[in-house]
């Protein structure tokens, strides 16, 4: 299937990308992150069962055929965990941001931004989602073409309009998927996040470390603030009552309370995020977390 790859979006990751130079100089997956994954070395340390996703170079044929079942060769090598980003999608994801900003922009920008900073530091990453054409998971690969496939395909799931599953699904399909370590990046909102339970983070935790960028919502009760579900502009007249305004306020930080408190016990990290130009920092923020350095 072709892809209709828009180019203008990596010269915008490289330019964002260039403030985590000016403003970190360690690398967002220093050596706390190293750990025995398979690879080339001269140090072989065993076989296990073939699942989704591995590097089928590493199958080893004879070993395989001699027990009847597919397995992969180990080796003790200096790699870094793979990266999977899920992303939430549909119209939801179309709106605004307390600053003005666009949402959709800012999920984008903050998939592309990281993938491309842990690309440059040999990193494998892929990119899980859904659409109104299904559910898709990409391969784990680095590079700008693979940047720029995965960046045009996340921008599509978003436009779509009506996923075929919900974001809850997405999340349950790909902890079911794969049963090795990785580093799982979430990109959802508030929205996204209450449809998270204590079962599915125990499965999202059970073999990996989690980082969720939280990109925040405009209320309705806001000056010019638009009604996706309605596809218009919300009446102006609600900006002026303050019973209203600070009704959605409350049930806001309810939502986003019972949220905390989840991911917070479970040793997840998060950062609310409503402008392009806090995603250096949030980025740094949550992986700072992990290592102890904020």
């Amino acid at each position: 299937m072709s892809i209709d790859i828009n180019y203008d979006y990596l010269d915008r990751v490289r330019r964002v990308a260039a403030l985590y130079t000016k403003r970190k100089t360690s690398d967002l997956l220093d050596g706390d992150y190293r750990s025995m994954q398979h690879g080339r070395s001269l140090d072989f340390d065993d076989l296990r069962e073939y699942r989704y996703g591995d590097d089928v170079n590493y199958i080893d044929w004879k070993s395989s055929s001699r027990v009847g079942k597919t397995l992969i060769r180990r080796y003790f090598a200096d790699r870094k965990h793979d990266v999977l980003f899920i992303g939430d999608t549909g119209k939801k994801m179309t709106g605004d941001t307390p600053a003005g900003e666009s949402k959709e922009q800012i999920a984008l920008m903050a998939f592309g931004v990281a993938a491309y900073l842990l690309g440059k530091q040999g990193v494998n990453y892929a990119l899980a989602c859904c659409s109104d054409e299904g559910s898709r998971i990409s391969s784990f690969m680095s590079g700008p073409l693979h940047l720029e496939e995965q960046l045009t395909a996340y921008r599509k799931a978003i436009e779509c309009g009506s996923p075929n599953q919900s974001f809850y699904e997405t999340l349950i399909k790909t902890a079911s998927v794969f049963e090795r370590q990785m580093i799982l990046v979430i990109i959802s909102d508030a929205e996204g996040l209450a449809q998270m339970d204590e079962a599915l983070v125990k499965r999202l935790i059970y073999h990996n470390d989690v980082y969720i960028f939280r990109i925040e919502d405009a209320l309705l009760t806001s000056e010019r603030a638009y009604d996706l579900d309605d596809d218009r502009f919300a009446d102006p007249f609600l900006s002026i009552f303050g019973d209203l305004h600070r009704e959605e306020q409350k049930i806001r930080e309810d939502l986003e309370g019972a949220a905390h408190q989840l991911l917070t016990r479970n040793r997840i990290f998060f950062k609310n995020i409503s402008k392009e130009e806090d995603i250096v920092d949030t980025l740094i923020y949550l992986f700072g977390r992990r290592k102890g350095i904020t």
